[in-house]
C-alpha cells in the first residue's frame, strides 16, 4: 500500500509564494526617509549588498518569499525573517498532511451494506467507500504544531489547513462509486451451491470513479476549501490576503502528492461470496451458475485499500 509522499513538492510551495512577488515593505505608499542621517545611510548600503533585498529567488539560489521594494536593511532583515516564519508554517502543515493521511489510509475500506455482487461483477453506490479514522484528529495530533503554537493564529491558520483538507477528502470518498466492475471472474460461473469469501482482482482505485476526485486533485479546490475554513477576523487582518498565497502553495504541494498516490495505489483483499440459485447438483449436473445478490466481508481490521 503507497504512502502519500509530500517532501518532494517544497519546492513547488516555495515557488508558488514566491510567484506572487509579495512586497516587502507590503505598502506601495512607503517613501525612504529624508535626512535619515549616516545610520539609515548605513543600513541602505547593507541592505543592497544582502542576497534578500530584490528578487525573491537570489541568484545564490535561496528562495525568498518575499519581494523587498527597499533595500533598507530593516526591510531586507523582515523579509528574511517573514519568510523562514512562513516557510516553517508551510512545511510543518505539508508534513502534518503527509502524516495524517498515511495513518488515516489505512483505515479505507468497503461497506458491505453498500455493494452487491452480480455474477463477476461488484456494484456499489456512493459512500460505499468509508474510512474509520478522522483525518483531522489525526492531523491535529501532529507532534510538530505544539512547537509553534504559540505564535498569533497559528491554530487558526492550522485549523483551517485540516478542515479544508478533510472535506476534499470525504468529498472524493464519499463519492467513490463500483459500476460493474470485474472483480471476481471465477463467480460468473461457479460450480457449487454457494461460492466463498474469494479476494478480488487487485484494481487501481484510480479505476473506482468518483465525481469528487477533483477535490483532491484540483489545487484551487483544495485551496478554496481551506480558505472557507479560515476565521473571520484573520481574513480581516490580512491587508494583502496572504492567507490565500500560503494555502494556495499548501494546496499546490498536497494536489500533487495525491495525484502520485491516487495512480499507484490498488485496492486488494476485498473477499467477496454469494449463493448461485441457478447451480443444478449431481445426478443432472454440475451446472454452474453465476453469483447473484452476492456480498463482501468486512475487512479484517478495515485495511482493504
Amino acid at each position: 500500500m503507497p504512502n502519500l509522499v509530500l517532501a518532494p513538492f517544497y519546492a513547488i510551495a516555495d515557488l508558488t509564494v514566491a510567484s506572487h512577488q509579495h512586497k516587502m515593505p507590503p505598502e506601495d505608499s512607503w517613501k525612504r526617509p529624508q535626512d535619515g542621517g549616516q545610520e539609515e545611510e548605513d543600513n541602505y548600503k547593507r541592505g543592497v549588498t544582502d542576497r534578500m533585498w530584490g528578487p525573491s529567488v537570489a541568484a545564490d539560489g535561496f528562495v525568498s518569499y518575499f519581494t523587498t521594494q527597499d533595500p533598507h536593511m530593516y526591510h531586507v532583515t523582515s523579509a528574511m525573517t517573514n519568510t523562514a516564519f512562513y516557510k516553517s508554517f508551510i512545511y510543518t502543515m505539508i508534513q502534518a498532511c503527509e502524516s495524517a493521511f498515511n495513518q488515516w489510509r489505512p483505515t479505507l475500506h468497503f461497506e458491505p451494506s453498500k455493494v452487491k455482487i452480480m455474477g463477476p461483477s461488484i456494484i456499489g453506490q456512493t459512500k460505499c467507500l468509508a474510512a474509520t479514522a478522522k483525518f483531522k484528529q489525526l492531523f491535529d495530533a501532529f507532534p510538530a504544531h505544539a512547537s509553534n503554537a504559540s505564535f498569533k493564529h497559528y491554530n487558526k491558520w492550522k485549523d483551517a489547513v485540516g478542515k479544508g483538507i478533510e472535506k476534499c477528502l470525504n468529498d472524493y470518498v464519499d463519492k467513490v462509486t463500483l459500476p460493474g466492475l470485474p472483480w471476481y471472474p471465477a463467480f460468473a460461473a461457479f460450480p457449487a451451491p454457494v461460492a466463498p469469501p474469494m479476494p478480488n482482482t487487485p484494481w487501481p482505485l484510480i479505476a473506482c470513479p468518483s465525481l469528487g476526485v477533483s477535490s483532491i486533485l484540483v489545487p484551487k479546490k483544495l485551496q478554496d476549501a481551506m480558505i472557507d475554513n479560515l476565521d473571520g477576523e484573520c481574513k480581516q487582518n490580512s491587508n494583502d490576503e496572504f492567507y490565500k498565497t500560503v494555502f494556495e502553495a499548501i494546496a499546490n504541494a498536497a494536489a500533487l502528492g495525491f495525484s502520485v498516490w491516487l495512480a499507484s495505489q490498488m485496492v486488494t483483499n476485498v473477499l467477496g461470496q454469494g449463493n448461485i440459485p441457478t447451480f443444478v447438483p449431481p445426478p443432472t449436473g454440475p451446472i454452474p451458475g453465476p453469483v447473484v445478490n452476492g456480498t463482501i466481508l468486512p475487512a479484517p481490521g478495515g485495511q482493504i485499500v
